[in-house]
C-alpha cells in the first residue's frame, strides 16, 4: 500500500493506494489548514483503512510547484513520518501529477494551458506538449498569460484567476492527493527510496524570487 500526500495548494489531504488503484481518499480544500490537519487526516484514513505504518512500501508527496509554505509543510511531515520505520519516499512533480490527471479534459485541437497559483497573483504555467512528462514550466503572473500563450483557449487552473482572460475557457480543478499517488503509480513506479536528503521541493528549499530569470524556471 503508498500513501500520497498533496499540500500544494489550498488542498490539505493523503490517498491510499493499492497497485493501480486509489483506494481511499481524504482531504480538505482550505487556507492555512495544513499545519493544523494532515497529521488528524492521515491518522484517520490508515485507522479507516486499518493500515499501520510500518506496512506502508512507500510514501509518495507533491514536491512542487506550488505554494512554497503548503509544500514544506508536506515534504517535512513526508519524511518525518517514514525517517522511524526507514519506508521509501518518493517526491512527485504537482504539475506533471496536475496535467496527467486532466488531460481528458482537454481535446486534440484545443490550445490548453494549466495553472497552479504560487502566492499573490505568481502562477505557474506549463502547456501539454508531446515530451510529457517532462515539460517546461514557467513562473509569472496571471497577466502575463495571454502574452506569453497567445494561442491558449482553454486554463485548466486549480484557481480562478481574478485577471480577465477574454476569449480563454475556464475550468477549475483541484490538485488532490490521488493525483500525485496515481501519477507516481503510472510514471515512477519503484522510484521510492530511502535516501531523504535528496529529496527537495522542486524548485529549491530556498525560495528566492530574484532566482527566476525572464520569467523562465531556471
Amino acid at each position: 500500500m503508498i500513501l500520497a500526500i498533496e499540500t500544494s495548494s489550498k488542498v490539505c489531504g493523503v490517498s491510499l493506494h493499492d497497485r493501480d488503484l486509489c483506494v481511499a481518499e481524504r482531504f480538505l480544500e482550505e487556507e492555512r489548514v495544513h499545519a493544523e490537519k494532515l497529521v488528524t487526516l492521515t491518522a484517520e484514513l490508515l485507522e479507516e483503512q486499518q493500515i499501520r505504518i510500518p506496512s506502508l512500501q512507500a510514501v509518495v508527496v507533491s514536491a512542487g510547484p506550488g505554494s512554497f509554505t503548503g509544500l514544506r509543510i508536506g515534504m517535512s511531515f513526508a519524511k518525518g513520518l517514514v525517517y522511524p520505520h526507514r519506508i521509501p519516499l518518493a517526491a512527485v512533480n504537482s504539475m506533471y501529477a496536475y496535467i496527467a490527471s486532466c488531460r481528458d479534459l482537454i481535446t486534440a485541437e484545443e490550445k490548453a494551458l494549466w495553472l497552479i497559483r504560487s502566492h499573490r497573483d505568481f502562477v505557474y504555467m506549463a502547456s501539454y506538449a508531446p515530451e510529457f512528462p517532462k515539460l517546461r514550466i514557467r513562473f509569472g503572473k496571471t497577466g502575463e498569460i495571454v502574452q506569453s500563450y497567445p494561442d491558449c483557449r482553454h486554463l485548466i487552473s486549480n484557481t480562478v484567476p481574478e485577471v480577465p482572460l477574454p476569449g480563454i475557457r475556464i475550468t477549475r480543478r483541484s490538485i488532490l492527493p490521488s493525483m500525485i499517488g496515481n501519477y507516481y503509480q503510472q510514471y515512477e513506479p519503484g522510484s521510492a527510496n530511502c535516501d531523504y536528503d535528496s529529496l527537495v521541493l522542486e524548485y529549491g528549499m530556498a525560495y528566492k524570487p530574484k532566482e527566476w530569470v525572464d520569467g523562465t524556471l531556471q
